[in-house]
């Protein structure tokens, strides 16, 4: 078989697999909420490292939302800051009882760290029926709890919502925008046809009975993407993972603000990601030559043959970037969508070589 041969077969297949990921999206983006009166007592968890900058903005997004205050309870977490990030928070929730400030300080020693360490500390202290979890450098919308709420029913273990990126109308946060949308179309795919990929912590909900079946942070293995793991221990106990296409349920955050925040911040995620599904390593396979067959195949194919896989890859990813960034109300994006093509490439085909720097990943201050 040539290699002329060998490249369609390949593109091609990353063709099909997003014609499945779309299907898988249009079941996301249809599920129906329950119908239902449900509501639980709800817990949302922030855990927060010198976030001085953000702190304030996230509890004052918080303080809007409309859930009822008797059946809500927001347990903010000091994990170990060095800055104001603690006296911020006394102050911004002085004299409101359903807040609650704990301190990792305070929190008993054990295997846990970093994150996953406040996380599991903070889910010890809490009294919620349903765990909301953000992050503190986002922001939420209003009714966010009241949209999430309304998915659950018996059997559902975890909701996961979109974030998006503030976007400053620059070609970093723009490029970092579209990345995010259509990273998160994956994930929602993969959780509308049962084999759920992906998730983002700065916007995710499990119930109480899910998280205690699958063990807790304090029985999983441990892992520098503590939601990834959550999410697999979840669906691995037979719970539904939802990721309704709701863009009443979005939160918001800031870009990376440098290139090298950047490449920490992929760098982790692309570490938390090893033992993912077969699934995801098939789509990673396809990614990686599609990525090169992008940035060099001009040198190896003929023009006719170049441009076909081309556009098949375009066509590809924007069958599932299109329908998410309508639902979700997306503008003043895909200006950005030809760069993004050389951005998403670059950092797919280098992040594989950061295994030769070292297994080390510095995140928010710590190596982990």
């Amino acid at each position: 078989m040539s290699l002329i041969y060998v490249i369609l077969i390949i593109a091609f297949a990353y063709f099909f697999l997003h014609i499945l990921f779309l299907r898988g999206l249009r079941k996301s983006a249809s599920t129906p909420a329950t119908g239902n009166a449900y509501k639980p007592i709800v817990t949302v968890l922030v855990a927060a490292r010198n976030e001085e900058q953000n702190i304030g903005a996230c509890i004052k997004s918080l303080k809007s939302v409309s859930y009822e205050k008797e059946l809500l309870e927001i347990i903010l977490i000091n994990d170990n800051s060095d800055d104001k990030t603690l006296d911020i928070m006394r102050e911004e929730t002085s004299g409101l009882s359903h807040f609650k400030i704990l301190d990792t300080k305070d929190c008993r020693e054990g295997t846990l760290r970093g994150k996953t360490r406040a996380l599991d500390f903070g889910f010890s202290n809490t009294k919620g029926e349903l765990v909301m979890m953000t992050d503190a450098d986002c922001t939420v919308r209003p009714d966010w709890i009241e949209e999430t709420v309304k998915y659950y029913d018996d059997n559902t273990g975890m909701i996961c919502g979109f974030t998006r990126i503030k976007h400053t109308r620059t070609l970093f946060t723009g490029l970092q925008s579209l990345d995010w949308i259509y990273l998160q179309a994956i994930a929602a795919s993969g959780a509308g046809i049962n084999s759920p990929l992906s998730c983002i912590g700065n916007n995710l909900s499990v119930s109480r009975k899910a998280y205690e079946t699958a063990g807790g942070y304090s029985k999983l293995e441990y892992s520098i993407t503590e939601d990834l793991s959550l999410l697999r221990a979840v669906h691995k106990k037979n719970f539904t993972v939802k990721y309704p296409v709701d863009s009443k349920m979005t939160a918001e955050t800031a870009a990376c603000a440098s290139v090298r925040e950047l490449y920490r911040q992929k760098k982790r995620w692309f570490r938390g990601g090893s033992g993912i599904s077969l699934l995801g390593y098939f789509l990673g396979f396809l990614l990686y030559a599609m990525n090169v067959f992008l940035v060099s195949g001009f040198l190896f194919m003929d023009t006719a043959c170049y441009i076909l896989v081309v556009l098949l890859k375009l066509v590809s990813e924007l069958i599932i970037i299109i329908p998410l960034y309508r639902k979700l109300d997306f503008k003043n994006l895909m200006f950005f969508f030809p760069p993004f093509q050389l951005y998403f490439a670059a950092y797919g085909l280098l992040l594989p070589f950061t295994f030769l720097t070292g297994k080390s990943v510095h995140w928010k201050g710590r190596n982990a």
